[in-house]
């Protein structure tokens, strides 16, 4: 069987070599499990059409494709996939093309597979997000007709009250194979001098794009309590985003400029030693989907102190793997806390768990049922 990928969301996420991407790291383990997957990557238009072999895969592909689009929405020249795959697997959310997708696998005898984490924009601008908000509804006409992927429970248990009842829960995961493996062998001290701090700095890690609903401000606010109460407490922000110059003069004006830092971007190969040195990686936004960042901090053993939202609430068991916070004091208590045992547990439980493997194993299961189901006279649903 051969399977396709597609995913026509247009941003600064995924961006080659600076962030797990999503979905690489499914291709990968599909490409264990089938004859052939194709991606099919949507960017803007002043990128270069390319095609290249993904590494360490027998038989798996990757299209970038120079698309127009509306936001993060983008319109693919849906004549640029084979039509001979078996399945079409779309990070497909919000985005606007949905119903013409389905239209597509519907002609070609495609089964398409929705993979959901988002059912609603987080667009800040509000023309835009309504916009979306009510295109929406279409794509909920659609997902009704398909075997659906979703990222979390909360994302299921909304699409089944919509009367969607084929939604399984298929976890975002890490890819193992571009993770440091040996990380622990290296001297934190060593990685701290490196990075700019002393051996007794406390840091306190943020990595996000910055804007309101990752709340970064409300971070620094919190932070620079715990500041004045300890001053070895560090802070290193990396991401970029339109609250950049805000959060700068914040930084100015409450004079911590000596205790934080602001990095736009650190390459993937790099990003665990920032994981390494930290004593609590910290992720503030309620609305968090899933959270590869999470993902990454607890594999590199790195205390997690997450907001309570759908994505963390599903990832973390609080106290045993991470810290699920609801308030400011919560979230100081937990930066605080010691357990020697959670460093352990939280990376266990990323590999027992969150890793694409299984998102794979659903995908070929759910072929396969469809394949059983054509033998007795039945249809492939898509």
């Amino acid at each position: 069987m051969k399977v396709g990928i597609l995913v026509t969301s247009i941003g600064n996420f995924g961006k080659k070599g600076y962030y797990n991407s999503q979905e690489i790291g499914l291709a990968k383990e599909l490409d264990k499990l089938f004859e052939k997957v194709i991606v099919y990557k949507c960017i803007s238009e002043t990128e270069s059409l390319s095609i290249e072999k993904i590494q360490g895969c027998k038989h798996t592909y990757i299209h970038l494709l120079p698309t127009k689009n509306f936001g993060i929405n983008g319109f693919i020249d849906l004549q640029r996939i084979d039509n001979s795959i078996d399945a079409l697997i779309y990070f497909s959310d919000t985005q606007i093309i949905v119903p013409k997708v389905y239209k597509w696998c519907k002609k070609n005898n495609v089964k398409l597979i929705p993979y959901i984490g988002v059912l609603q924009s987080h667009s800040e601008n509000f023309i835009k997000k309504n916009i979306i908000n009510i295109l929406f509804k279409r794509n909920i006409s659609v997902y009704r007709k398909c075997d659906c992927l979703v990222k979390n429970p909360q994302v299921q248990n909304k699409l089944q009250f919509q009367g969607i009842k084929e939604c399984t829960i298929s976890p975002v995961g890490l890819d193992l194979s571009i993770l440091k493996s040996d990380f622990q062998l290296t001297d934190s001290s060593l990685l701290k001098t490196k990075w700019g701090y002393s051996i007794n700095d406390k840091v306190l890690l943020f990595i996000g794009r910055l804007v309101q609903e990752k709340r970064p401000l409300k971070l620094i606010s919190i932070f620079k309590n715990i500041h004045v109460a300890n001053p070895e407490y560090k802070l290193l922000i990396v991401g970029r985003g339109v609250l950049y110059e805000e959060m700068r003069n914040f930084i100015s004006v409450n004079n911590l400029e000596d205790s934080i830092r602001i990095i736009e971007q650190v390459p993937n190969t790099k990003i665990w030693e920032l994981y390494k040195i930290s004593e609590a990686f910290i992720n503030l936004n309620e609305q968090e989907i899933f959270g590869m960042a999470i993902l990454e901090a607890m594999y590199f053993g790195c205390k997690v102190v997450a907001s309570r939202a759908p994505g963390p609430n599903y990832i973390i068991e609080h106290g045993v793997s991470g810290y699920l916070v609801s308030n400011d004091k919560e979230i100081v208590d937990a930066i605080h806390s010691q357990n020697s045992s959670l460093q352990f547990a939280s990376r266990d439980r990323v590999v027992r768990y969150f890793t694409w493997k299984n998102t794979a194993e659903i995908i070929l299961n759910l072929l396969k049922k469809d394949k059983r189901n054509e033998s007795y006279g039945g249809s492939n649903g898509s």
